[in-house]
Protein backbone atom coordinates (compact mmCIF):
# COMPACT_ATOMS: atom_id res chain seq x y z
CA UNK A 1 0.00 0.00 0.00
CA UNK A 2 2.80 2.54 0.43
CA UNK A 3 3.31 2.28 -3.64
CA UNK A 4 -0.31 3.25 -3.90
CA UNK A 5 0.17 7.42 -2.75
CA UNK A 6 2.77 9.82 -1.86
CA UNK A 7 2.98 13.54 -0.98
CA UNK A 8 2.12 15.95 -4.05
CA UNK A 9 4.09 18.81 -2.49
CA UNK A 10 7.46 16.38 -2.15
CA UNK A 11 7.40 15.72 -5.84
CA UNK A 12 6.93 19.26 -6.77
CA UNK A 13 9.68 20.09 -3.96
CA UNK A 14 11.93 17.56 -5.50
CA UNK A 15 11.43 19.22 -8.84
CA UNK A 16 11.91 23.13 -7.50
CA UNK A 17 15.44 21.64 -5.92
CA UNK A 18 16.75 19.91 -9.12
CA UNK A 19 15.99 22.99 -11.00
CA UNK A 20 17.41 25.23 -8.84
CA UNK A 21 20.50 22.91 -8.61
CA UNK A 22 20.61 23.16 -12.84
CA UNK A 23 20.10 26.60 -12.70
CA UNK A 24 22.23 27.86 -10.60
CA UNK A 25 25.16 25.48 -12.18
CA UNK A 26 25.72 23.22 -9.23
CA UNK A 27 27.13 19.75 -10.83
CA UNK A 28 28.16 18.38 -7.84
CA UNK A 29 26.89 14.31 -8.94
CA UNK A 30 26.65 13.19 -5.08
CA UNK A 31 24.74 16.24 -3.73
CA UNK A 32 22.04 14.97 -6.53
CA UNK A 33 22.46 11.17 -6.21
CA UNK A 34 22.20 12.34 -2.59
CA UNK A 35 18.50 14.10 -3.09
CA UNK A 36 17.55 11.20 -4.92
CA UNK A 37 18.26 8.20 -2.82
CA UNK A 38 17.68 9.94 0.64
CA UNK A 39 14.44 12.25 -0.01
CA UNK A 40 13.48 13.56 2.88
CA UNK A 41 10.39 12.38 4.76
CA UNK A 42 6.99 13.97 4.94
CA UNK A 43 3.74 13.39 6.14
CA UNK A 44 1.02 13.58 3.18
CA UNK A 45 -0.75 16.57 2.93
CA UNK A 46 -3.26 15.50 0.23
CA UNK A 47 -4.27 11.67 0.52
CA UNK A 48 -6.67 11.87 -1.77
CA UNK A 49 -3.31 12.55 -4.40
CA UNK A 50 -2.28 9.02 -6.39
CA UNK A 51 -0.05 8.14 -8.57
CA UNK A 52 -1.60 4.64 -9.12
CA UNK A 53 -3.68 2.69 -7.61
CA UNK A 54 -2.92 -1.28 -6.05
CA UNK A 55 -4.98 -3.50 -8.09
CA UNK A 56 -6.78 -6.94 -6.54
CA UNK A 57 -4.76 -10.29 -7.36
CA UNK A 58 -6.08 -11.95 -10.11
CA UNK A 59 -4.89 -12.80 -13.14
CA UNK A 60 -5.25 -10.61 -16.09
CA UNK A 61 -5.06 -11.42 -19.86
CA UNK A 62 -5.42 -15.24 -19.61
CA UNK A 63 -6.21 -15.50 -22.64
CA UNK A 64 -2.51 -14.17 -23.97
CA UNK A 65 -1.24 -16.39 -21.09
CA UNK A 66 -2.47 -19.23 -22.94
CA UNK A 67 -2.01 -18.48 -26.00
CA UNK A 68 1.85 -18.04 -25.40
CA UNK A 69 2.20 -21.31 -23.52
CA UNK A 70 0.79 -23.26 -26.64
CA UNK A 71 2.94 -21.57 -29.08
CA UNK A 72 6.13 -23.14 -27.00
CA UNK A 73 4.45 -26.41 -26.51
CA UNK A 74 3.93 -26.25 -30.41
CA UNK A 75 7.66 -25.54 -31.06
CA UNK A 76 9.25 -27.70 -28.84
CA UNK A 77 6.94 -30.56 -30.44
CA UNK A 78 7.77 -29.31 -33.74
CA UNK A 79 11.09 -29.33 -31.91
CA UNK A 80 11.34 -32.75 -31.59
CA UNK A 81 9.29 -34.44 -34.25
CA UNK A 82 11.36 -32.58 -37.34
CA UNK A 83 13.71 -30.55 -35.91
CA UNK A 84 16.11 -33.20 -33.92
CA UNK A 85 16.13 -36.16 -36.48
CA UNK A 86 17.45 -33.43 -39.24
CA UNK A 87 20.28 -32.05 -37.03
CA UNK A 88 21.21 -35.65 -36.55
CA UNK A 89 21.24 -35.92 -40.15
CA UNK A 90 22.59 -32.75 -41.28
CA UNK A 91 25.47 -32.66 -38.70
CA UNK A 92 28.23 -35.13 -38.67
CA UNK A 93 31.71 -35.36 -40.95
CA UNK A 94 29.85 -37.30 -43.16
CA UNK A 95 27.75 -36.13 -46.24
CA UNK A 96 25.14 -38.61 -47.18
CA UNK A 97 23.16 -36.88 -49.62
CA UNK A 98 24.37 -34.68 -51.83
CA UNK A 99 23.05 -31.19 -51.30
CA UNK A 100 22.86 -31.41 -47.12
CA UNK A 101 23.69 -28.66 -45.28
CA UNK A 102 25.87 -28.57 -41.83
CA UNK A 103 24.51 -26.86 -39.07
CA UNK A 104 27.74 -27.09 -37.44
CA UNK A 105 28.87 -23.91 -37.79
CA UNK A 106 25.54 -21.99 -37.30
CA UNK A 107 25.38 -23.60 -33.88
CA UNK A 108 29.21 -22.66 -32.67
CA UNK A 109 28.24 -19.13 -33.56
CA UNK A 110 25.41 -18.82 -31.81
CA UNK A 111 27.12 -20.12 -29.11
CA UNK A 112 29.95 -17.84 -29.14
CA UNK A 113 27.44 -15.13 -29.78
CA UNK A 114 25.57 -15.82 -26.43
CA UNK A 115 28.89 -15.88 -24.28
CA UNK A 116 30.36 -12.90 -25.44
CA UNK A 117 26.52 -11.30 -24.87
CA UNK A 118 26.85 -12.37 -21.32
CA UNK A 119 30.49 -10.95 -20.93
CA UNK A 120 29.84 -7.49 -22.59
CA UNK A 121 26.88 -7.12 -20.50
CA UNK A 122 28.56 -7.62 -17.47
CA UNK A 123 31.51 -5.39 -18.22
CA UNK A 124 28.69 -2.62 -19.10
CA UNK A 125 26.95 -2.88 -15.34
CA UNK A 126 30.11 -2.64 -13.96
CA UNK A 127 31.05 0.48 -16.04
CA UNK A 128 27.85 2.24 -15.66
CA UNK A 129 28.68 1.44 -11.83
CA UNK A 130 32.06 2.83 -11.09
CA UNK A 131 31.78 5.88 -13.99
CA UNK A 132 28.20 6.98 -15.11
CA UNK A 133 28.80 10.39 -15.71
CA UNK A 134 32.01 9.64 -18.02
CA UNK A 135 29.85 7.06 -20.10
CA UNK A 136 26.93 9.60 -20.86
CA UNK A 137 29.43 12.35 -21.86
CA UNK A 138 31.72 10.26 -23.77
CA UNK A 139 27.94 8.54 -25.70
CA UNK A 140 27.29 12.19 -26.76
CA UNK A 141 30.58 12.47 -28.19
CA UNK A 142 30.88 9.61 -29.89
CA UNK A 143 27.25 10.23 -31.45
CA UNK A 144 29.39 13.76 -32.11
CA UNK A 145 32.70 11.41 -33.91
CA UNK A 146 30.40 9.19 -35.85
CA UNK A 147 28.41 12.13 -37.74
CA UNK A 148 31.34 14.07 -38.52
CA UNK A 149 33.07 10.49 -39.44
CA UNK A 150 30.24 9.64 -42.08
CA UNK A 151 30.43 13.55 -43.42
CA UNK A 152 33.95 13.42 -44.24
CA UNK A 153 33.93 9.29 -46.22
CA UNK A 154 30.33 10.84 -47.82
CA UNK A 155 32.80 13.69 -49.18
CA UNK A 156 35.74 11.38 -49.73
CA UNK A 157 33.30 9.04 -51.80
CA UNK A 158 32.18 12.45 -53.70
CA UNK A 159 28.80 11.90 -52.38
CA UNK A 160 28.12 15.35 -51.65
CA UNK A 161 24.37 15.08 -51.13
CA UNK A 162 24.95 12.87 -48.05
CA UNK A 163 27.63 14.57 -46.85
CA UNK A 164 25.23 18.13 -46.97
CA UNK A 165 22.90 16.00 -44.81
CA UNK A 166 26.07 14.50 -42.41
CA UNK A 167 27.21 18.04 -41.87
CA UNK A 168 23.35 19.41 -41.11
CA UNK A 169 23.30 16.56 -38.32
CA UNK A 170 26.10 17.23 -37.20
CA UNK A 171 25.30 20.47 -36.40
CA UNK A 172 21.72 19.30 -34.38
CA UNK A 173 23.80 17.00 -32.76
CA UNK A 174 26.18 19.81 -30.95
CA UNK A 175 23.14 21.86 -30.78
CA UNK A 176 21.58 18.96 -28.61
CA UNK A 177 25.08 18.21 -27.13
CA UNK A 178 25.22 22.07 -25.99
CA UNK A 179 21.79 22.14 -24.24
CA UNK A 180 21.97 18.83 -22.20
CA UNK A 181 25.48 18.76 -21.33
CA UNK A 182 24.53 20.74 -17.95
CA UNK A 183 22.19 18.34 -17.39
CA UNK A 184 24.65 15.59 -17.66
CA UNK A 185 24.88 15.27 -13.60
CA UNK A 186 21.40 14.79 -12.95
CA UNK A 187 21.28 11.99 -15.56
CA UNK A 188 23.88 10.50 -13.73
CA UNK A 189 22.61 10.89 -10.75
CA UNK A 190 19.46 9.01 -11.97
CA UNK A 191 21.51 6.66 -13.48
CA UNK A 192 23.53 6.23 -10.19
CA UNK A 193 19.67 5.99 -8.58
CA UNK A 194 18.72 3.01 -10.53
CA UNK A 195 21.98 1.16 -9.48
CA UNK A 196 21.84 1.61 -6.47
CA UNK A 197 18.29 -0.25 -5.93
CA UNK A 198 20.02 -2.72 -8.15
CA UNK A 199 23.06 -3.60 -6.14
CA UNK A 200 20.89 -3.06 -2.68
CA UNK A 201 18.82 -6.36 -4.32
CA UNK A 202 21.64 -8.49 -5.96
CA UNK A 203 18.97 -10.57 -6.74
CA UNK A 204 17.76 -9.21 -9.48
CA UNK A 205 20.89 -9.74 -11.27
CA UNK A 206 20.76 -12.98 -10.65
CA UNK A 207 17.23 -13.31 -11.83
CA UNK A 208 17.91 -11.62 -14.86
CA UNK A 209 20.74 -13.81 -15.95
CA UNK A 210 18.43 -16.74 -14.96
CA UNK A 211 15.65 -15.88 -17.30
CA UNK A 212 18.53 -14.76 -20.11
CA UNK A 213 19.61 -18.29 -20.05
CA UNK A 214 16.19 -19.68 -20.39
CA UNK A 215 15.88 -17.18 -23.20
CA UNK A 216 19.32 -18.85 -24.78
CA UNK A 217 17.68 -22.30 -24.52
CA UNK A 218 14.43 -21.53 -25.94
CA UNK A 219 16.17 -19.57 -29.18
CA UNK A 220 18.34 -23.05 -29.62
CA UNK A 221 15.13 -25.17 -29.28
CA UNK A 222 13.77 -22.49 -32.26
CA UNK A 223 16.68 -22.57 -34.36
CA UNK A 224 16.40 -26.83 -34.24
CA UNK A 225 12.66 -26.74 -35.28
CA UNK A 226 13.07 -23.85 -37.86
CA UNK A 227 16.31 -26.80 -39.51
CA UNK A 228 13.00 -29.07 -38.93
CA UNK A 229 10.68 -27.52 -40.90
CA UNK A 230 13.39 -26.35 -43.78
CA UNK A 231 13.82 -29.92 -44.14
CA UNK A 232 10.40 -30.83 -44.26
CA UNK A 233 9.60 -27.90 -46.49
CA UNK A 234 12.41 -29.66 -48.99
CA UNK A 235 10.76 -33.09 -48.99
CA UNK A 236 7.28 -31.96 -49.52
CA UNK A 237 8.47 -29.92 -52.42
CA UNK A 238 10.04 -32.82 -54.29
CA UNK A 239 13.59 -32.52 -53.37
CA UNK A 240 15.36 -34.76 -51.69
CA UNK A 241 14.84 -35.14 -47.56
CA UNK A 242 17.49 -32.58 -45.70
CA UNK A 243 18.07 -30.39 -49.11
CA UNK A 244 17.31 -27.12 -47.62
CA UNK A 245 17.55 -24.82 -51.33
CA UNK A 246 14.16 -24.95 -50.80
CA UNK A 247 12.25 -22.10 -48.89
CA UNK A 248 9.58 -22.57 -46.65
CA UNK A 249 5.92 -21.02 -47.34
CA UNK A 250 5.31 -17.72 -46.04
CA UNK A 251 2.87 -18.68 -44.11
CA UNK A 252 5.37 -21.02 -42.16
CA UNK A 253 7.81 -18.35 -42.13
CA UNK A 254 5.56 -15.81 -40.32
CA UNK A 255 4.37 -18.59 -37.46
CA UNK A 256 8.27 -19.49 -36.95
CA UNK A 257 9.33 -15.70 -36.69
CA UNK A 258 6.39 -14.26 -34.69
CA UNK A 259 6.66 -17.25 -32.03
CA UNK A 260 10.72 -16.19 -32.02
CA UNK A 261 9.83 -12.17 -31.54
CA UNK A 262 6.88 -12.47 -29.35
CA UNK A 263 9.08 -14.95 -27.33
CA UNK A 264 12.25 -13.07 -26.59
CA UNK A 265 9.78 -9.79 -26.05
CA UNK A 266 7.91 -11.88 -22.79
CA UNK A 267 11.33 -12.58 -21.41
CA UNK A 268 12.98 -9.34 -21.99
CA UNK A 269 9.64 -7.32 -20.42
CA UNK A 270 9.52 -9.65 -17.67
CA UNK A 271 12.72 -8.78 -16.22
CA UNK A 272 11.63 -4.85 -17.20
CA UNK A 273 8.38 -5.86 -14.58
CA UNK A 274 10.46 -7.46 -12.05
CA UNK A 275 13.06 -5.07 -11.88
CA UNK A 276 10.11 -2.07 -11.82
CA UNK A 277 8.62 -3.93 -8.43
CA UNK A 278 11.76 -4.72 -6.71
CA UNK A 279 13.17 -0.38 -7.13
CA UNK A 280 9.76 1.10 -6.57
CA UNK A 281 9.73 -0.97 -3.85
CA UNK A 282 13.18 -0.21 -2.23
CA UNK A 283 12.08 3.61 -3.07
CA UNK A 284 8.80 3.66 -1.15
CA UNK A 285 9.66 1.09 1.52
CA UNK A 286 13.79 0.20 1.43
CA UNK A 287 13.49 -2.56 4.56
CA UNK A 288 11.48 -4.51 2.41
CA UNK A 289 14.33 -4.73 -0.31
CA UNK A 290 17.49 -3.93 0.75
CA UNK A 291 19.73 -7.38 0.49
CA UNK A 292 20.54 -10.15 -2.11
CA UNK A 293 17.12 -12.36 -1.22
CA UNK A 294 15.20 -9.51 -0.45
CA UNK A 295 11.12 -10.12 -0.26
CA UNK A 296 10.29 -7.71 -2.70
CA UNK A 297 12.43 -9.91 -5.37
CA UNK A 298 10.60 -12.84 -4.21
CA UNK A 299 7.27 -11.06 -4.69
CA UNK A 300 7.74 -9.14 -8.10
CA UNK A 301 8.68 -12.61 -9.72
CA UNK A 302 6.07 -13.94 -8.75
CA UNK A 303 3.68 -11.01 -9.73
CA UNK A 304 5.62 -10.96 -12.91
CA UNK A 305 4.81 -14.79 -13.53
CA UNK A 306 1.36 -15.19 -12.52
CA UNK A 307 -0.94 -12.66 -12.47
CA UNK A 308 0.88 -10.07 -14.32
CA UNK A 309 1.75 -12.54 -16.73
CA UNK A 310 -1.37 -12.02 -19.05
CA UNK A 311 -0.66 -8.28 -18.93
CA UNK A 312 3.20 -9.17 -20.35
CA UNK A 313 2.32 -11.32 -23.24
CA UNK A 314 -0.41 -9.08 -24.60
CA UNK A 315 2.16 -6.37 -24.77
CA UNK A 316 4.69 -8.88 -26.16
CA UNK A 317 2.24 -10.23 -28.87
CA UNK A 318 1.54 -6.29 -30.30
CA UNK A 319 5.27 -5.64 -30.85
CA UNK A 320 6.13 -9.21 -31.80
CA UNK A 321 3.45 -9.09 -34.81
CA UNK A 322 5.30 -5.72 -35.99
CA UNK A 323 8.51 -6.98 -35.50
CA UNK A 324 7.55 -9.99 -37.38
CA UNK A 325 5.97 -8.23 -40.70
CA UNK A 326 8.80 -5.84 -40.51
CA UNK A 327 11.37 -8.99 -41.18
CA UNK A 328 9.33 -10.40 -43.65
CA UNK A 329 8.82 -6.76 -45.69
CA UNK A 330 12.69 -6.60 -45.98
CA UNK A 331 13.34 -9.84 -46.27
CA UNK A 332 11.05 -8.95 -50.00
CA UNK A 333 12.97 -5.77 -50.08
CA UNK A 334 16.37 -7.71 -50.58
CA UNK A 335 14.71 -9.97 -53.22
CA UNK A 336 16.25 -9.48 -56.42
CA UNK A 337 13.25 -10.12 -58.55
CA UNK A 338 11.59 -6.95 -57.56
CA UNK A 339 11.33 -3.97 -59.47
CA UNK A 340 12.27 -0.26 -58.71
CA UNK A 341 8.10 0.23 -57.92
CA UNK A 342 7.72 -2.68 -55.63
CA UNK A 343 10.83 -2.08 -53.66
CA UNK A 344 9.45 1.85 -53.10
CA UNK A 345 6.43 0.73 -51.79
CA UNK A 346 8.03 -1.97 -49.58
CA UNK A 347 10.54 0.77 -48.28
CA UNK A 348 7.64 2.95 -47.19
CA UNK A 349 5.81 0.05 -45.70
CA UNK A 350 8.72 -0.88 -43.40
CA UNK A 351 9.04 3.14 -42.60
CA UNK A 352 5.62 3.24 -41.39
CA UNK A 353 5.72 -0.53 -39.37
CA UNK A 354 9.03 1.23 -37.89
CA UNK A 355 6.88 4.20 -36.51
CA UNK A 356 4.38 1.62 -35.09
CA UNK A 357 6.95 -0.47 -33.45
CA UNK A 358 8.53 2.71 -31.57
CA UNK A 359 5.14 4.03 -30.61
CA UNK A 360 3.81 0.73 -28.84
CA UNK A 361 7.62 0.22 -27.81
CA UNK A 362 7.27 3.63 -25.97
CA UNK A 363 3.91 3.07 -24.40
CA UNK A 364 5.18 -0.51 -23.44
CA UNK A 365 7.98 0.83 -21.40
CA UNK A 366 5.81 2.89 -19.06
CA UNK A 367 2.86 0.44 -18.86
CA UNK A 368 5.54 -2.20 -17.65
CA UNK A 369 6.53 -0.11 -15.31
CA UNK A 370 3.09 0.22 -13.66
CA UNK A 371 2.23 -3.29 -13.84
CA UNK A 372 5.43 -3.93 -12.07
CA UNK A 373 4.66 -1.02 -9.46
CA UNK A 374 0.68 -1.76 -8.88
CA UNK A 375 -0.15 -5.21 -10.86
CA UNK A 376 -2.33 -3.72 -13.67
Amino acid sequence: KKLCRYSKSHYRRQQRQSNQQLTMGINDEETLTTTLIDPESLDNPNPTYQKGELQESKCRDAWAAILFYAQLIAVCCVCGVLGVPAVRRNVGDVVVVEGRTDYTGLIYVTLIGAASSFTLSTISLTLMTTCPKFLIQLSLLFSLLLSLLITATSFYYQQYIAGAFGILFFLMSCCYACCVWRRIPFAAANLNTGLTAVKRNGGVFVTSVWITVVSFGYLVVWMVAMVGVYDATGAAAGGVEGNNNVQPSWGYLFLLLLSLFWTQQVFQNTIHVIVAGVVSTWWFAPDEASSCCSVAIKDSFIRATTSSFGSICFGSLLVAIIQTLRSMVESARHDSSNDGCAAFVLCLVDCLLQCLQGILEYFNKFAYIYVGMYGY
